[in-house]
């Protein structure tokens, strides 16, 4: 792509972004000419922070650099680019920093510095919609599994440990047992691990929910679950607060026995997974034992649908939502969402991997002072402790809920190994089309093949992957590489910290 092509995309995505006119670039910065803007793919900067550089050069932003070695101290990469240190994260190498956006070509160059990126915001995945009922733990047939009369495949995730990296937990709300949740608090914004904002608790109560009545139940409502907080009460986030949920999830897999990680979110910001920094912290869990479910977004059959980290990972499984007409055990009524995004990533790869049900979910409310109950009342339950929601945030806790099923039962599985059992037994619905290749996840088969694989075993997912260039697939760990972007492939919309900085529904 020439060029002159590409800041011309860029230029054409800046006038026609409307949620940039309140918050974005200026208007001299919008009517700049196409021919003043000069992108470089060989240099290691994201195209929008060079693009920014260009446009708005004094305006102070965050970035994401990673660093060539663990053992290169970010203070001097910051000193001699006038930058300020933010907080660093050892596992990815990487550390944030404030700077003048037009010192980012300085960091490009410095030999200490393998990729700069900009830090992003996080969006949380819901769409609203109508009919209070609850039908998914039937309609993935978990209740199967529950309810086997054999001890092979009975489960119900005893013993395994879920962490939901989201806005929060309310750890008092009467779906989550004493002894059967955790919650901290990684912001830097809130002080308290409770969960302001909604969504988070929503979709940990369709992981492990158990309500004492027992008529909201999570998929696996035996598991313990984890609301790994990393947004503010209003539910806005960066990508360095992911970074930093995922960084305690590695650090503390061992002490309690995390063995999946669910990501109803992603990063507001297209980039290769080769070289985001979020892909690569979720292939260090991966690769390191821990299953990580990533919601596919609600962009729909949009161009870009399909290339926000982490869910166009390769390695993950990513989910798209299926709309299940809230009956139970009829599946020739099922359909894809239509806002579910589907596609091909910037780097080939077809996403989502399987979809679930993710429409009209019931599930646990925070608290009625919660932002989504103030924005949705009408989606509140009677009882005034649950509510209804939609998206592909939904349907990403169903499937993880039954990862933790196959994993009580045989917990020696791989992620690889799992994503296999998922695929290979998932269920064909209604419409599904050569476009749409992902399969309805269904549990029940899942779990028959993995207590009974068969003369030929439990086979395995990712064959032939490339990993993320920061890893290293022999230690398991991140060593970044010197790919940097692809002219062909990228986000044409100029990043700007305030129009990512919000929750976004269809």
């Amino acid at each position: 792509m020439r060029q002159s092509h590409t800041a011309r995309l860029v230029a054409l995505a800046l006038l026609s972004t409307t949620a940039l006119s309140a918050a974005g670039p200026t208007a001299g910065a919008a009517s700049l000419q196409s021919s003043s803007v000069h992108l470089d793919p060989s240099l290691p900067v994201h195209p929008a922070l060079q693009y920014g550089a260009q446009v708005e050069p004094d305006k102070k932003v965050r970035v994401i650099v990673r660093k060539t070695s663990p053992d290169v101290d970010v203070r001097d990469v910051a000193q001699g680019s006038g930058a300020t240190v933010e907080e660093e994260f050892p596992f990815i190498s990487s550390a944030v920093l404030e700077v003048a956006q037009r010192a980012v070509f300085g960091l490009g160059h410095d030999p200490h510095v393998r990729y700069v990126s900009p830090d992003s915001g996080v969006q949380h995945h819901s769409i609203d919609t109508s009919h209070l009922t609850t039908t998914y733990e039937a309609g993935v047939q978990a209740t199967n599994i529950w309810n086997s009369t054999s001890s092979s495949t009975q489960a119900t995730g005893n013993g395994i440990t879920v962490a939901v990296v989201d806005t929060g937990l309310d750890t008092s709300h009467p779906d989550f047992p004493a002894g059967k949740e955790l919650a901290v608090n990684l912001t830097n914004t809130s002080t308290t691990t409770a969960d302001g904002h909604g969504h988070g608790t929503h979709v940990a109560g369709i992981i492990a929910a158990r309500n004492p009545s027992g008529q909201y139940l999570g998929v696996a409502p035996d598991a313990r679950v984890i609301g790994v907080k990393i947004s503010d009460d209003s539910g806005n986030a960066h990508e360095s607060d992911m970074l930093r949920g995922l960084q305690w999830v590695y650090d503390n897999r061992a002490t309690y026995n995390i063995r999946a990680v669910n990501i109803s979110s992603a990063v507001g910001t297209a980039e290769s997974y080769k070289t985001s920094a979020v892909d690569a912290a979720v292939e260090q869990l991966w690769l390191n034992g821990i299953t990580v479910v990533v919601a596919a977004g609600n962009r729909g059959t949009a161009a870009d649908a399909v290339s926000y980290a982490p869910a166009n990972d390769p390695y993950v499984i990513t989910v798209g939502c299926l709309d299940d007409n809230v009956t139970a055990t009829t599946y020739t009524d099922d359909s894809l969402c239509t806002f579910s995004s589907r596609g091909t990533t910037q780097d080939g790869y077809a996403k989502p991997d399987l979809v679930a049900p993710g429409r009209k979910i019931v599930s646990s409310l925070a608290s009625t002072s919660a932002v989504l109950a103030q924005q949705l009342p009408s989606h509140m339950s009677a009882d005034g402790v649950h509510m209804r929601l939609s998206g592909t945030s939904m349907a990403a806790p169903v499937v993880t809920g039954t990862v933790a099923l196959l994993l009580q039962r045989v917990p020696s599985l791989t992620p690889n190994q799992i994503k296999w059992l998922l695929q290979s037994n998932s269920r064909l619905y209604p419409g599904q089309s050569s476009r749409d290749p992902a399969g309805e996840v269904n549990a029940w088969p899942a779990m028959s093949t993995a207590v009974n694989p068969g003369p030929k075993g439990i086979l395995s997912a990712n064959s032939g992957l490339v990993p993320n260039n920061g890893i290293n697939p022999t230690t398991k760990t991140v060593q970044w590489g010197t790919y940097y972007w692809d002219t062909y492939h990228w986000d044409t919309y100029y990043w700007d910290t305030y129009h990512w900085d919000v929750t976004s529904y269809d």
